[in-house]
């Protein structure tokens, strides 16, 4: 079942690709990424977007931080 991404999901899933990217280089293309690479980029998006439907789902229980705690004041690259 999938659920819509709520803003604070998209920034969550954007945050982590930029993160990821970041670490690769936002020089290289998307495209030209080996496959450890996408890899990297698919788990840590879809853990950002795992952590954001557990937030939604359990507001009050869901006490461990998203996996990319920290950066709430940082911009997004793109």
């Amino acid at each position: 079942m999938t659920h819509p991404l709520t803003h604070d999901a998209q920034r969550a899933c954007l945050k982590a690709l930029a993160s990821v990217a970041g670490r690769i280089g936002f020089d290289t293309p998307l495209g030209h990424y080996n496959q450890a690479q996408a890899t990297e980029v698919i788990e840590a998006i879809t853990q950002a977007y795992e952590a954001s439907v557990r937030a939604q789902s359990n507001p009050v229980g869901y006490k461990v931080a998203p996996p990319l705690d920290g950066f709430e004041n940082d911009t997004i690259p793109f």
